[in-house]
């Protein structure tokens, strides 16, 4: 599924439920390679068709969802990302030797935070945060979707490819409307 056709039926299924979706304005193509220069890394092309699309939502607006979770996620602006990863990497150094309580996914890297990790959406002040990894383990590949929760933190295996991610996200979205829009 391409981003502009789960765009198109989110946004009706905000309309159904009288509510409208409130995207920015696309980014610019210079604002895109601004943040893969901060990045190290070319952007996939799913993500920058997102982000040229549009450059984030509102705060409180689901645009995404975690499947097999009740966790809305908003779409962060470009500009917003590179803050967001910029403050994990900030954080990062309180948690060397950081391990979870239970065996991570073998796709993802061992640690807290990694420089290929670009977070695109959030929730709360970044306590549910949806990355796009640019730094896998062997096992995993560039441009796979993890989520990042916060207490107890623990980083998942969500999707290959944010393209991947979509399906699952609108199906849970439309079935659990009432918990993603307006509320």
């Amino acid at each position: 599924m391409t981003f502009q056709d789960y765009i198109t039926q989110l946004a009706a299924l905000y309309r159904d439920h009288d509510f409208a979706l409130d995207l920015n304005p696309p980014a610019s193509a210079s604002q895109l390679v601004q943040l893969e220069a901060e990045l190290g890394h070319a952007l996939k092309d799913d993500l920058r068709a997102a982000w040229l699309h549009a450059n984030g939502g509102q705060e409180w607006e689901t645009v995404f969802s975690r499947p097999g979770s009740l966790g809305g996620y908003w779409f962060l602006s470009a500009q917003d990302a590179l803050l967001e990863r910029a403050h994990m990497a900030q954080r990062s150094p309180q948690y060397l030797g950081y391990a979870e309580d239970r065996e991570r996914d073998h796709r993802i890297q061992d640690g807290w935070y990694h420089d290929g990790w670009l977070p695109f959406a959030n929730f709360s002040g970044a306590t549910l945060l949806l990355i796009q990894d640019y730094s896998p383990a062997p096992g995993g590949q560039a441009g796979q979707i993890i989520a990042f929760t916060h207490d107890p933190d623990t980083i998942e295996y969500v999707a290959p490819s944010l393209s991947a991610l979509l399906g699952s996200s609108l199906e849970n979205i439309r079935h659990y409307t009432g918990e993603f829009v307006g509320s």
